[in-house]
């Protein structure tokens, strides 16, 4: 093999096909290679997705591709690897050192992983690295072809209505979501951002007052669903499972073919609103993280 070299994707955008044919060779498998970005967890990968990552680092032997690793956005710390997508051992090794020092370089603290359960291989690889499991990460996906509501159901005297959150509601959106998401950045800098990046709002009303809210990410035929709470105090009256039909039934009338969204294996609670939603589990991958 002649020595390898390294390159950005970005800089060499006629590169892409071949990138592209790395990643769709590794489907959800026994060799399967998790998406870091999780609108795209299980997709055949597209020159969008790849656009989308912070970066492609390429190992090119001679003029041809013989490897890729994707570096994804996931905190201001922290990056999530996709890959790295190559059949050589040497070349893995070569695109996991670079990763690691330009990371390095660029002050971040930590990087994570979604390994397949199933690829066995990779999780060998990235423990060698330094990487440990922290839990286990489910992908379920619903089929919404028949989804059908009006949005709105009663309730004795009181009325529940789902529908998209306008400007007005972004105040009540962000305490909804930050209360009970914490550590997500979703609302920053505003979900003005979010929504010209893609995204999607929905609010759950009752008796004029918004309740619960979820936000959901446009991801071609597919809809994402990033987040979905109900005010903490109002929560075991099954507000979330009113919300979430509501959801289903709008992506449905957009057109949207499925719904996906990931959830921790833990998280029983949340498990069992997406079951009784019609979310049926794809695969599950274990999250695995390390040091720079």
């Amino acid at each position: 093999m002649p020595s390898l070299t390294l390159a950005d994707l970005d800089q060499r955008p006629e590169l892409a096909p071949a990138v592209l044919a790395l990643f769709a060779a590794a489907p959800p498998g026994a060799h399967h290679l998790v998406c870091g970005l999780p609108a795209a967890m299980g997709q055949e990968p597209t020159a969008e997705i790849l656009a989308r990552t912070s970066g492609m680092l390429l190992a090119l032997s001679g003029r041809q591709v013989a490897g890729a690793i994707g570096i994804c956005p996931y905190s201001e710390d922290q990056v999530t690897l996709w890959g790295p997508a190559t059949a050589q051992a040497a070349v893995a090794e070569f695109l996991f050192t670079s990763t690691r020092e330009a990371l390095h370089l660029s002050r971040f603290g930590s990087m994570r992983a979604l390994i397949d359960t199933r690829n066995r291989e990779q999780r060998a690889f990235y423990r060698a690295h330094g990487f440990a499991a922290w839990k286990d990460n489910h992908l379920y996906e619903c089929v919404l072809e028949t989804r059908t509501s009006t949005g709105t159901v009663s309730r004795g005297s009181l009325a529940f209505k789902v529908r998209a959150a306008t400007t007005r509601d972004h105040n009540a959106v962000i305490s909804i979501l930050t209360r009970a998401f914490p550590d997500s950045d979703h609302c920053l800098p505003s979900l003005a951002k979010r929504e010209a990046d893609g995204y999607r709002h929905y609010v759950l009303e009752e008796a004029g007052t918004v309740v619960a809210a979820a936000a959901v990410q446009d991801a071609g035929r597919r809809g994402w669903l990033k987040l979905i709470a109900v005010k903490p105090e109002l929560r075991g009256r099954q507000l979330s499972r009113r919300l979430l039909e509501g959801v289903l039934a709008s992506e449905s009338r957009r057109g949207k073919r499925t719904m996906a969204l990931e959830v921790l294996a833990d998280n029983a609670p949340a498990i069992a609103l997406y079951e009784h939603a019609g979310f049926r589990r794809k695969w599950t991958a274990t999250i695995m993280t390390g040091p720079v």
